[in-house]
């Protein structure tokens, strides 16, 4: 009932109103039908003394006799009349107090389209930790009733199409959401080439006072690169959209980042990390890489989220030096499936070890292939078919097999499965709902843009002390390098978690001690560079060998660096070109990186990406 009080309220307003409308009319009929014999002049002072009631004047004097209905009629339109007017009059004042507010905070955000997408994310972000003012601006119509219910948790809402406003209209939009002072801004149609339209409506039109991030849904890779394409040759013509940061975002990707930033991946990365706590102080690079427990992951279902899931765990999930993650994926016609899927990305071919298992439609198939790796020490399973029964099936007889083994199951059924799950359900993790993935967390991600942008000042710092330049500000960056950074921060729990089991025996303050330390040794140590390289670098390679924890490190950034390089689809090649996807440090061989291509490569800035760890967010 409460849920539909605006949809009630209607309704006893319209029966109210026809009700008023009905005793009216009877009850000046009855007045006027002794005193005017003409049929036209009847129902035209009929007509008009009606209207007269709503409009809080009474057509009858008040001594004259009436009937019932007239009395009735008398009282309750103004009433309605009334309650019409003031309700437009708060809504009004309840909007220019949203727009004041919303106007003056620091927490300002842009939602554009009032979309599926766009709502959810509005309503998980008022119940957020993050104080937020928010504003609603679409293209579409915004009912009265959605306005107002978005206007009484205090987010303005404004209508408007670029594309057929004038330009003052546009101006007057903007002074009024004081668009250049926003932190965020949301493109949320859902068609791609709106997102578009709508970003460049936007970005021809500002100049920003502080840095501001755009997060645009879209799906194409093409779309995509339009949208960076506009932006370079915008910041050409106004030097101040270099503090615009554009963020790319689809349901897909959000998803699987949601699902790679979840306990459960953090426990498994835990797991195979825990002989690391033994080793004692007697340690190598390859010591510590023996005793790493490889990573095997099963997959049941291909479908529009396997290829992005996999660049993922490519990057997120690489631990070791020598053995790459294996994915072992099941599925009726997998080969054939996995054929299409990879002839395009080869690159994850190098990233991961890819087990393909055909089931065919032969019953049994499942679980003949399950009692075959029954012996495998599984560490995390991805039931990924869009028929969650068919899902909790295959969870039944899974649960045989590798019953204390995480799964993590797809559900876009909307229904609850909680109460159907088998006894293990704290191993069991449920994904598919929108409103998992559009929340400030997994959207806005803070916290890993910020790593991000402390390895990306890191990187200028050593690159300005070598004397090779200042290097470029992050939002001067690529969109390839700051996926690149991006991926390098989510990386940022596995070498973290290595650091932890091995200097087991050290707090978080010696260890961090120890880092920083090591850091300046090495800030010291790039002074060399200025006058004699391969004396850096022959004194490099002695830094890492006297430190085996952060030569292990620097080893397996490389490692994931290249990773995340093929998942992108690069290939190795002499010059660097984000356009044909070479680059000529795409090698595996450290020694060849720490040897000849020693200047190319600058494996010091691999080990950059430790110094950045365990860093306290503002």
């Amino acid at each position: 009932m409460r849920e539909n009080k605006t949809y009630y309220k209607k309704k006893i307003y319209l029966v109210l109103f026809i009700a008023t409308l009905m005793f009216g009319l009877h009850g000046l009929y009855e007045y006027y039908k002794v005193k005017i014999d003409d049929p036209l002049q009847l129902l035209s002072a009929i007509l008009y003394g009606t209207i007269k009631l709503f409009l809080f004047v009474s057509p009858v004097s008040a001594e004259d006799k009436t009937s019932i209905f007239y009395e009735v009629a008398k009282w309750m339109a103004p009433i309605l009349t009334s309650t019409f007017v003031f309700t437009k009059i708060s809504n009004t004042l309840l909007h220019l107090k949203n727009i004041m507010f919303n106007k003056l905070s620091t927490n300002h955000i842009l939602v554009f389209e009032d979309s599926f997408m766009g709502e959810t994310l509005i309503n998980n972000l008022i119940n957020g930790k993050n104080a937020y003012k928010i504003s609603l601006i679409s293209k579409k119509f915004i009912d009265d009733n959605l306005k107002s219910k978005y206007e009484k948790k205090g987010i303005a809402t404004y209508q408007i199409d670029f594309e057929n406003s004038d330009v003052n209209e546009i101006k007057e939009l903007f002074s009024t959401v004081n668009i250049n002072n926003v932190k965020h801004m949301f493109f949320c149609s859902d068609v791609d080439l709106e997102n578009y339209a709508l970003y460049t409506n936007v970005i021809k039109r500002i100049k920003p006072k502080r840095h501001i991030t755009c997060y645009v849904k879209c799906e194409s890779n093409t779309v995509s690169a339009y949208i960076e394409d506009m932006l370079s040759l915008e910041r050409q013509k106004e030097e101040k959209l270099k503090k615009i940061d554009t963020v790319h975002f689809d349901e897909t990707d959000l998803s699987i980042r949601m699902l790679m930033s979840d306990k459960c991946v953090s426990e498994i990365i835990s797991n195979n990390l825990e002989k690391l706590s033994h080793i004692g102080e007697n340690i190598s690079a390859e010591l510590i890489d023996e005793n790493i427990r490889k990573t095997h992951i099963l997959i049941i279902g291909i479908n529009e989220l396997t290829l992005t899931l996999l660049k993922h765990i490519a990057n997120d999930m690489t631990i070791s030096l020598k053995d790459n993650t294996k994915v072992s994926i099941m599925d009726v016609d997998a080969q054939q499936h996995m054929d299409k899927l990879l002839f395009d990305n080869e690159g994850l071919k190098k990233a991961l070890d890819i087990e393909v298992i055909d089931l065919g439609y032969k019953k049994g198939l499942l679980q003949e292939h399950l009692r075959s790796i029954k012996n495998d020490d599984l560490s995390l399973i991805f039931l990924m078919n869009e028929d969650v029964v068919k899902s909790l099936k295959d969870l039944k007889l899974l649960n045989r097999y590798f019953e204390n083994v995480p799964k993590i199951i797809r559900n876009v059924s909307n229904i609850d499965l909680s109460h159907i799950l088998p006894k293990n359900y704290d191993k069991i993790r449920i994904f598919g709902d929108v409103s998992q993935i559009m929340t400030e967390d997994v959207m806005i991600r803070e916290a890993l843009d910020n790593r991000a942008k402390q390895f990306n000042e890191s990187y200028n710092k050593s690159s300005e002390a070598a004397g090779m330049g200042e290097g470029k500000k992050w939002n001067e960056l690529s969109y390839v390098k700051k996926t690149s950074s991006r991926s390098s921060a989510a990386h940022d729990r596995v070498k973290e978690e290595i650091v932890r089991k091995v200097l087991a025996d050290k707090t978080q303050e010696k260890t961090e001690a120890y880092l920083h330390k090591k850091f300046e040794e090495f800030t010291s140590l790039q002074e060399s560079r200025k006058d004699n390289k391969e004396e850096f670098r022959r004194q490099f390679c002695k830094y890492l060998k006297d430190a085996p924890l952060l030569d292990f490190l620097s080893r397996l950034e490389h490692k994931r660096w290249c990773n995340s390089y093929y998942a992108m689809n690069f290939r190795y090649g002499e010059k660097k070109d984000e356009n044909l996807k070479t680059h000529p440090c795409l090698i595996d061989d450290w020694e060849i990186i720490i040897g000849e291509k020693f200047e190319i490569c600058h494996p010091e800035y691999d080990l950059l990406s430790v110094f950045t760890l365990f860093k306290k967010e503002d």
